[in-house]
Formats: C-alpha cells, sequence, structure tokens
C-alpha cells in the first residue's frame, strides 16, 4: 500500500505510541465527548486517533468547514493529518454495479479547534461568562480554550504554562489550570504528569481564589482532590504553602486585587 510522506509521519507517530506501551490515545478518543456539529463523530477511529495525537484535542476541521461554523483558523496555526482513501473504478468491473479498489491514501490536513478565532463560539465550548482572572491570562499571553477533553479530566496545562484546556466551566477548574501556568513561570516548567507538589500547589491555590471571588466554598472539594495524591494531606499542603504564596504574589503583581471583592456567585 503506497503512502504520501505526510501520511507515513502520521502514522509513525501513532506506531511510536504503541511500541512504547501507550493505549491512551484509543481510550480517550473513544470517552472524549465532541461539539454534535463537528466533523470528527463521522471520522473512523483511526482517524480520530490520529488527529489526537498530533492535536491533543479532537474537534479538527478543514478551512472550509471552520470557515462555515464561523470561525477562521489562525495565522501560523500547523494543519494536523487523517488519512483518506484513494479510490479508483475497476474498468473490469461488471456492467450493473460500479466497483472501487483502494490503492493508497493520500494526508487531508485539519486544524484543531484551539488554532481558531472568530465571533461565533464553538457549540458548547465557551461559558456565556467567562471567569475572572481571563484578562491575566490574555496579558500573559496564555492561550485558554474551551474544548472537549477526556471524561477523567477538567483541564490541563502545557508543562511550559502557554495553553490551558479547559472542559468545564466551572472557575475553580480555570483557576487551578492558571495556578499550574503561573507555577511554570516561576519555576521555568512543570513535571510532566500528575506530579504530587504540583497539584497540591494549583488546587490550594484554586480553593483561595475561589474564596477571595466569593464563589461557593471549595474547601471540601480541595481537601478531597489533595487526599488523592498525598498521604497526609496536612503535611503536603504545608510544604507547598511558599510555593502557592509566590503563585498568588505573582497574580497579586499582575492584576488589579481590588475587583476581588465583587461577588460572582
Amino acid at each position: 500500500m503506497k503512502f504520501s510522506p505526510k501520511v507515513k509521519q502520521s502514522l509513525d507517530q501513532v506506531v511510536e505510541k504503541f511500541k512504547n506501551g501507550d493505549l491512551s490515545p484509543i481510550t480517550n478518543t473513544v470517552r472524549i465527548r465532541l461539539d454534535p456539529q463537528a466533523p470528527a463523530r463521522n471520522w473512523s477511529l483511526s482517524n480520530r486517533v490520529l488527529a489526537y495525537i498530533q492535536a491533543e484535542e479532537l474537534d479538527c476541521r478543514g478551512f472550509r468547514q471552520w470557515q462555515k461554523a464561523g470561525r477562521f483558523v489562525q495565522k501560523g496555526s500547523k494543519a494536523v493529518y487523517i488519512i483518506r482513501p484513494h479510490m479508483v473504478k475497476d474498468i473490469d468491473g461488471e456492467a450493473d454495479r460500479e466497483e472501487y479498489t483502494c490503492i493508497g491514501f493520500y494526508p487531508v490536513p485539519v486544524f484543531p479547534a484551539s488554532a481558531t478565532k472568530g465571533e461565533t463560539p464553538i457549540s458548547l465550548y465557551t461559558p456565556a461568562k467567562l471567569p475572572p482572572l481571563m484578562d491575566l491570562a490574555e496579558k500573559l499571553k496564555i492561550n485558554v480554550s474551551y474544548t472537549p477533553t477526556i471524561e477523567d479530566r477538567y483541564g490541563d496545562c502545557t508543562t511550559d504554562g502557554t495553553r490551558i484546556r479547559l472542559a468545564s466551566f466551572d472557575p475553580s477548574v480555570f483557576f487551578h489550570e492558571l495556578a499550574h501556568a503561573i507555577h511554570a513561570r516561576i519555576k521555568g516548567k512543570l513535571t510532566a504528569g500528575q506530579n504530587v507538589d504540583q497539584e497540591v500547589v494549583a488546587e490550594f491555590t484554586a480553593a483561595v481564589l475561589t474564596n477571595l471571588y466569593g464563589y461557593e466554598d471549595h474547601s471540601g472539594s480541595s481537601w478531597k482532590y489533595i487526599s488523592l495524591y498525598a498521604k497526609d494531606p496536612l503535611l503536603a499542603i504545608t510544604k507547598a504553602l511558599a510555593t502557592v504564596e509566590q503563585v498568588l504574589e505573582y497574580i497579586y503583581s499582575m492584576h488589579d486585587i481590588s475587583n476581588m471583592s465583587s461577588i460572582h456567585m
């Protein structure tokens, strides 16, 4: 079977994951919640896995598909590639029916939702009201997008703190991921994966911010979350306090804290 260089490169990424025993791309794509209008809902599982491995999100569409949705691909964005079979009609097929043969595959460039902009929000992705400190994220050039992620995760942040993805409209989730992003700036780069110290810092910071902005008490949920990572939650919080203070000081230095007096119940 003939593959173009771009198709081969995409497939190699999948093979490399599987060689390392990582089957998460398959399980994740099956569990992702997609916009009802997303073309990926009709893709084969193999193409969904291809897109997810390359983009780390699943709602990927072509230029015209995004334009039709009222969105535009940002300049400089890199495409990810799914594959489409190249079918040719059999010359020797029976006269009463058309038969086709697959002679290879060719790449189809698509772009993830996070690479688009537009006045038209992506259905189900954007809350009616953005959470506090979103303007700080913009000021720090942190790319924040509401996009479907796996069901056992409400959000994530890149290790360098430049991109946040949210699958929940709960402000505490944004605060948690923003804390990760700022922690990355202070530390230089976060450790990949669910690092205990990093999770404690992010969750305790989120609890403080949730309280400061007048949202419903979040401390109970934070305690349960931290307990999942630390055998002794109180000790873990005590050890994390110095870093939590650094993260909060960073926020205070970059943002007008007088706005924190407003209640957002």
